[in-house]
């Protein structure tokens, strides 16, 4: 690691994905909850489908819009 340096050593172990996907599973457990309500297999499906979508747009309505400034 201290050849590469921390963020070449990241990017080659594809640490920064795993980093994400942990974030992502905190998200989804605080804002929506630790397990799933619905009984059925189907049910299941739906609610996990929906709770993404709802965390989805909530992190699409907070993120800023940006576009390049040309000189």
């Amino acid at each position: 690691m201290e050849r590469l340096g921390r963020r070449h050593w990241k990017k080659a172990s594809g640490y920064h994905r795993q980093t994400r996907v942990e974030n992502a599973f905190f998200r989804y457990k605080s804002i929506i909850g630790d397990r799933l309500r619905a009984r059925s297999r189907g049910g299941r499906a739906v609610e996990a489908c929906l709770a993404c979508r709802v965390l989805n747009r909530m992190t699409e309505l907070g993120r800023p819009e940006s576009s390049a400034i040309s000189r």
